[in-house]
């Protein structure tokens, strides 16, 4: 690999960091969801918030919002290794990667205000009040399973496989990390809410997801002060 900068190293260093925790919460977030998957209406939701509001949270994505804004200095990372050989796969790479991310972020609105929704169903006193408040619920799943969400997860595949291209195309970290990377943007390419096929993709490509962060934080911990 060539010399890097060494104002970048720090960077580097961050990116690793934040690529292992995010390796850690994989096999985490898929054991919530096997061990209690989430509910499938409103009103099972406000009844879990009730229950337990940090299995409610963590149901709604709170563990996937911390991996995408984890993502962030890696995408970076990945930026500044890419650029002197291809500016434009890197540049195309970060900024889908980054609007992947607020684009998540926009379809995750359910997370915390279905809890509040929960606490104003709970207290509240008429029927109408309640149905209110469930058409409201209704309108937050309705986001969060929607075209957003969607358009999200295929604009993060796409990112992974430019980046990853050019990581293979020029041996940046070696070439193992580049062919990892591109069968891990393959796999993401179906999202988990087009139906059954493509949570049971959703799952799998967790596999290659690991393996891939895995190799980079590897790779880039030995980057050369």
């Amino acid at each position: 690999m060539t010399t890097t900068e060494t104002s970048w190293v720090p960077l580097f260093r961050l990116a690793t960091v934040t690529a292992v925790a995010v390796v850690c919460l994989i096999p985490l977030q898929a054991m919530v969801f096997l061990l209690s998957p989430p509910p499938q209406t409103v009103a099972g939701y406000f009844d879990l918030f009730q229950r337990n509001p940090f299995l409610g949270l963590v149901d709604l994505d709170l563990l996937l919002m911390v991996d995408y804004l984890a993502m962030i200095p890696l995408y970076l990372a990945l930026y500044v290794l890419v650029r002197r050989r291809s500016g434009t796969l890197g540049l195309l790479g970060l900024v889908l990667g980054l609007f992947s991310l607020m684009l998540f972020l926009v379809s995750r609105e359910a997370t915390f205000s279905m809890w509040m929704l929960s606490s104003q169903h709970a207290a509240a006193s008429t029927d109408a009040q309640r149905a209110a408040l469930e058409a409201s619920g209704q309108m937050l799943l309705t986001m969060y399973n929607g075209g957003t969400f969607g358009l999200s997860y295929v604009l993060g595949a796409l990112s992974t496989m430019l980046f990853s291209v050019a990581l293979w195309r020029y041996e940046i970290l070696g070439k193992a990390v580049g062919i990892v990377g591109v069968v891990t943007a393959v796999t993401m390419l179906v999202p988990p809410n087009v139906g059954p096929v493509g949570l049971v993709v959703a799952m799998l490509s967790l596999i290659p997801t690991a393996i891939w962060l895995i190799l980079l934080a590897r790779r880039l911990a030995r980057v050369p002060a």
